[in-house]
């Protein structure tokens, strides 16, 4: 009897286990298709460089697909601009600025920029997250996305932006016969 017990013990560990790895191989499948719809939820896209919009005499940091079929204009303040443009030369300002200094600290702690994404537009304003690994793990950190495209520039980290943005904001082939920057 002991041994008839032993053997249900044991088809029970069995089949707990077979139940364990197809929810393990499930949720990997699910954590995969998450992943799947980020890829496609969003657009690399380019630094094409920084305007100046003469309307309202503010600067405009420019971002196009790699097809240059779209161009997304944001807005952004001057010092941000001056940022980014030193990020992209090959110049370096005499003494380290705050993106210089951001970006050393991140390489000091052995951490890295994945990459940025403008994830929203609302009520006319862009927002933006700092994807960040340190030691395998990563963290979506808020940012303005000057401040975040002032980071990507000095850390070589590709720019993405949702498409959800994109369909809100960006100025495709045909409509820039309709707008000027």
């Amino acid at each position: 009897m002991i041994f008839f017990l032993q053997g249900d013990i044991m088809k029970h560990k069995f089949f707990g286990l077979i139940f364990l790895l197809t929810l393990l191989v499930l949720s990997a499948s699910s954590f995969n298709s998450e992943a799947n719809k980020d890829k496609e939820a969003i657009q690399e896209m380019q630094i094409k460089g920084i305007g100046y919009d003469q309307r309202i005499q503010t600067p405009v940091v420019l971002l196009t697909d790699k097809e240059q079929t779209k161009v997304l204009p944001i807005w952004i303040g001057l010092c941000e601009a001056r940022s980014i443009e030193l990020g992209l030369s090959d110049k370096v300002a005499p003494r380290p600025l705050t993106y210089d200094m951001m970006a050393a600290i991140i390489r000091t702690l052995g951490a890295k920029v994945e990459r940025v994404v403008v994830v929203d537009l609302r009520d006319e304003v862009f927002y933006a997250q700092v994807e960040v690994s340190v030691d395998g793990k990563i963290s979506k950190i808020d940012a303005r996305p000057s401040d975040a495209i002032a980071l990507a520039s000095r850390m070589s980290s590709p720019i993405f932006v949702k498409k959800a943005v994109l369909e809100k904001a960006a100025i495709t082939d045909s409509d820039k016969e309709k707008k000027e920057l």
